[in-house]
């Protein structure tokens, strides 16, 4: 698939602009994580927006309804993790570059360690979405039709990045994901003289995947 100036210029908006600036406003005015109301809100609005609620899990006893796990499990550890000591040593960083990108994927490897702990699943998605909001600058957002749409634009990383995916302070899948939004993200900014945001960057993939939808769609009705 080819990017062209016109689907950047498209793509560096969307429809969804405003509930985003939303949940980047709560996480911006709620940045910690010491208050259990703001804990519950915060996982619970950005999960169940992005379709990656943490309460959708297996084994849930009645004990751990919905509402009870977040009161109960999820904000005493999130309360008691250092969640806030990795965001605070993050948030000085202004720019995404290679040098911090392993401290970057070790803060997702860690928050999705700590929900692994509480869901006994994967979050990879969830994780990378919640720390997107608190750090948008840094955080690519990771999910099926993302990884999908970056596979279409045949993006691939660099060689030497091969040992921080494998590393055991890095989630594989989500690293090697998020290496290939870096590559991209420089690509098009070289290619088209222009910031390209993480934001920018997931507007892109989405877009990818709704044309590679339409066009599939339109050759099964030929």
């Amino acid at each position: 698939m080819m990017i062209d100036k016109e689907f950047i210029d498209k793509t560096e908006r969307s429809e969804w602009d405003f509930s985003n600036e939303i949940l980047y406003s709560m996480c911006r005015e709620n940045f910690t994580h010491t208050q259990t109301d703001k804990i519950i809100g915060k996982t619970v609005l950005i999960g169940r927006t992005y379709a990656a609620a943490i309460e959708r899990r297996k084994n849930k006893t009645k004990e751990e309804q919905n509402d009870n796990f977040y009161i109960d499990k999820v904000a005493p550890e999130f309360k008691k993790s250092k969640l806030d000591f990795y965001l605070e040593k993050l948030k000085s960083e202004t720019e995404l570059d290679e040098k911090n990108i392993p401290e970057i994927l070790k803060v997702h490897f860690y928050l999705t360690s700590l929900i692994k702990e509480l869901t006994e699943q994967n979050k990879r998605s969830f994780s990378s979405k919640y720390l997107h909001f608190h750090l948008p600058h840094l955080f690519f957002i990771y999910d099926t039709r993302a990884v999908k749409a970056i596979g279409l634009l045949k993006t691939k990383f660099q060689y030497k990045y091969k040992e921080q995916i494998n590393s055991e302070n890095a989630d594989k899948e989500y690293a090697s994901f998020f290496y290939k939004c870096f590559a991209q993200k420089n690509k098009l900014k070289n290619e088209f003289n222009r910031k390209i945001s993480t934001r920018h960057i997931d507007n892109i993939l989405m877009k990818a995947v709704e044309l590679n939808e339409t066009k599939a769609y339109a050759q099964q009705r030929v």
